[in-house]
């Protein structure tokens, strides 16, 4: 339970390492598993292949030295380093936010949980995100410099962290929170010197462009990532038009306080919260992503959003400010009680998340003990899929052609075959691929039987088709 504290000296280690860690101890239990685009990244490349594919995500040559060299590519270190990663921006948060001075304590630390707790980007538990993680981390810790360290040369060491952080190029935007947080800093000290204020942080919002133009000259994005990163028309209207209204609203509280008009004090807390989270969606909504209320929604559905909840990752901060915002001061055994609930329901929704991808791990797991203890499949090349136990799809997301081939390689040694997933056979397309399998795969368990007993019953028919004749 959060409990009212007189001060914000102390981490608030026993609830934020209790409720974080429960809300991800399904993790645990599928360390070593493949999701995603990692079947066709880490498991069917290798070594230098996954480096160039890296390289062609537009991220500098460190990421594939990190990812390969140093972490051999390997899913429970990637997992694990992604838990603390997380963790860690939470602690530097939390430093962070005590240097705002319009903060009480109790909210520092409501906002620091909720921002570890809060169900927003499950897709972390795939590699292909990885770089996310410690970007993220990168991110806050060089905020975490700038803000809350007096001597130049620990500060100056923000720069490079948040050049390595630029890597997932969301921070690129959200970047003008740490910049505006440090000119909030320069000007709350006494007598400042607003020429060097205003100065100094200019300087710092410079680093933001300068690294797009200089990284997009060095290394140039692959056409498919260029086309997934490009803003639309649409996107870059929507998101303007966001960040006009929160700018709005934010020149409206500055009149307020100018004029000496007595305002409500979770005001100025519900219109930051608003405008972080406005911030940290306008990358994703200028590239079409996030694009209305209901994919808002869908990305808290523990049965939906596929892998579209890596959109939320910038969004944790703006989104715990908020809610702090809306409950305000902490003055009844209501709100406490309601707070903690808030914070119960929020871990209950990670671990159901959670524990959907480990019961997607096991019936990956199984399948490819079954299909390696059959012999049915060893003369097959075009093996079309026919997946009966969608029930077990973490996030209720889909199998990708590349994942099955990955699973079929797994099982039976060799990469010789090519999975279709159930549909449609063109015969009259000459270079369309002809099935010569079918596979149908079944499970006799429900989801709640498979957790109890870690054993979801995948039984295998395989039989042999010629659809074009």
């Amino acid at each position: 339970m959060l409990k009212q504290p007189l001060q914000a000296e102390n981490f608030p280690w026993k609830l934020a390492l209790s409720s974080y860690l429960l809300s991800y101890c399904f993790i645990f239990l599928f360390l070593k598993s493949y999701f995603w685009d990692d079947w066709y990244l880490y498991f069917t490349f290798s070594g230098d292949g996954t480096k160039k594919l890296l390289d062609g995500f537009g991220l500098s040559p460190w990421h594939g030295l990190l990812q390969v060299d140093v972490l051999n590519s390997r899913p429970e270190l990637f997992r694990l380093i992604t838990i603390v990663c997380f963790f860690l921006s939470g602690w530097c948060l939390f430093h962070i936010l005590k240097t705002v001075k319009f903060l009480t304590a109790y909210q520092v630390k409501l906002i620091t949980i909720l921002f570890l707790v809060l169900p927003i980007n499950s897709a972390r538990v795939s590699m292909i995100t990885f770089a996310y993680s410690y970007s993220f981390l990168f991110f806050f810790l060089a905020w975490y410099l700038l803000v809350t360290k007096r001597f130049l040369v620990v500060r100056a060491l923000s720069v490079p962290l948040f050049l390595m952080s630029f890597s997932t190029l969301s921070f690129l935007v959200f970047f003008a929170v740490p910049c505006a947080n440090l000119l909030y800093r320069n000007f709350s000290i006494a007598n400042p010197n607003k020429k060097r204020a205003y100065l100094s942080t200019v300087l710092l919002a410079a680093l933001s462009p300068v690294y797009w133009v200089v990284n997009r000259r060095i290394i140039p994005l692959s056409d498919a990532r260029l086309a997934y990163l490009t803003p639309t028309r649409s996107g870059i209207a929507r998101g303007l038009l966001i960040l006009v209204v929160c700018l709005i609203f934010i020149l409206w509280y500055l009149k307020l306080r100018r004029d000496n008009i007595s305002v409500d004090s979770r005001y100025p807390i519900i219109l930051a919260g608003v405008s972080l989270t406005a911030l940290g969606a306008f990358p994703y909504i200028t590239s079409g992503r996030l694009v209305d209320v209901s994919e808002w929604i869908l990305n808290f559905v523990p049965r939906a959003s596929d892998w579209d909840s890596r959109h939320q990752l910038l969004l944790g901060l703006g989104l715990a400010v908020t809610l702090v915002g809306l409950i305000g001061p902490s003055d009844s055994i209501f709100k406490r009680r309601s707070i903690n609930i808030l914070i119960g329901l929020c871990v209950a929704l990670n671990i159901t998340y959670m524990h959907g991808y480990y019961l997607d791990s096991l019936k990956q797991d199984q399948m490819i003990s079954a299909i390696r203890d059959s012999d049915a499949l060893t003369e097959s090349r075009f093996v079309m899929i026919n997946d009966t136990t969608d029930r077990f799809n973490a996030r209720g997301r889909g199998y990708r052609s590349y994942e099955w081939d990955g699973i079929l390689a797994k099982a039976l040694g060799d990469s010789t075959r090519t999975a279709i997933y159930m549909g449609y056979v063109d015969c009259s397309d000459s270079l369309a691929l002809v099935p010569d399998t079918l596979l149908t795969i079944t499970a006799l368990n429900g989801r709640f039987i498979s957790t109890l007993t870690r054993d979801v019953g995948i039984e295998l028919s395989v039989k042999s088709i010629q659809p074009c004749k």
